[in-house]
């Protein structure tokens, strides 16, 4: 499932509290050891129980200690390849070698976060996806870019896609949204005030929702039915954010093409018949 699970660890850490933080901190420090230890060992080592433990491995999404074990001894074996995945740009670098560390970079945003993907997760979206006749996107900042791609998107589909750029706007869809409509609510960090009003008014309005966010344990993935989320690190001269515009943008692309699956021939048709009106748009057809 895991092999980048230390940024896995990080999308919760901010809102782990107590022993849950302490079993994160032994994990990061000393990862190697860690791969090696049984469940009592780790117990042991940082003060908690062996239930703990386990419930700290099911909230990373894994199904028990064994299977958090053998991914985090994935990782270390892995480690020397992927350390300098999320290069640092210096000003000595060639500008060529500066554009490398930024795809490079990219790309791993991408790689962490499709390690992150279960079937299960995968599944559920699809399933509530399908199961409405319109989808509504939500997002605020940088976020409104990853919305506005997945309404861009969907238009090639056969459910209806909703998108407004303001705030007070989306308030007023996520207000009268019909129950044939889920929605995708994007947050980078999952706490922004106004994405989480949104998500309140989904909620209350019981419309089925799937947040995009970075943070597994913010308060969007409370509010969310399902949470998918995207992986990213900072370096000096590009924020985490702008890493996981890149990620959520390919999981808006993932769920537009496991939707479109599932109705294969409707979503030709419609592919068809908007390739023809785009083309009557271009001067040399």
């Amino acid at each position: 499932m895991q092999n980048n699970i230390n940024m896995l660890i990080k999308s919760y850490y901010d809102n782990l509290t107590g022993t849950s933080k302490d079993i994160a901190d032994y994990l990061l420090e000393n990862p190697q050891t860690s791969s090696a230890l049984t469940i009592t060992d780790l117990a042991k080592k940082t003060n908690s129980s062996i239930s703990s433990i386990s419930r700290f491995a099911k909230k990373l999404g894994f199904n028990n200690f064994q299977e958090l074990k053998i991914n985090l001894l994935t990782s270390t074996t892995t480690k020397r390849e992927t350390n300098n995945l999320f290069q640092e740009i210096n000003p000595d670098d060639t500008l060529k070698e500066m554009a490398k560390k930024v795809f490079t970079s990219n790309v791993s945003a991408l790689n962490a976060t499709i390690d992150t993907l279960s079937q299960n997760q995968l599944q559920a979206a699809v399933q509530i996806i399908t199961s409405k006749n319109s989808i509504a996107f939500f997002g605020l900042g940088a976020s409104a870019i990853v919305a506005l791609d997945g309404y861009h998107k969907f238009l090639r589909s056969d459910k209806t896609p909703l998108f407004a750029n303001d705030f007070h706007m989306q308030l007023m869809m996520a207000t009268t949204l019909k129950p044939d409509t889920c929605a995708v609510v994007i947050s980078h960090s999952g706490e922004n005030r106004d994405a989480l009003k949104l998500a309140q008014k989904l909620r209350e309005k019981d419309i089925k929702t799937i947040g995009i966010t970075s943070y597994g344990n913010s308060s969007l993935t409370k509010l969310a039915d399902l949470t998918l989320l995207s992986i990213s690190e900072e370096t000096n001269y590009q924020d985490e954010a702008l890493h996981a515009i890149i990620a959520q943008i390919s999981l808006i692309d993932t769920l537009f093409v496991l939707t479109a699956m599932k109705d294969d021939k409707q979503t030709t048709d419609i592919f068809q018949e908007i390739r023809e009106t785009i083309n009557d748009t271009r001067l040399n057809k």
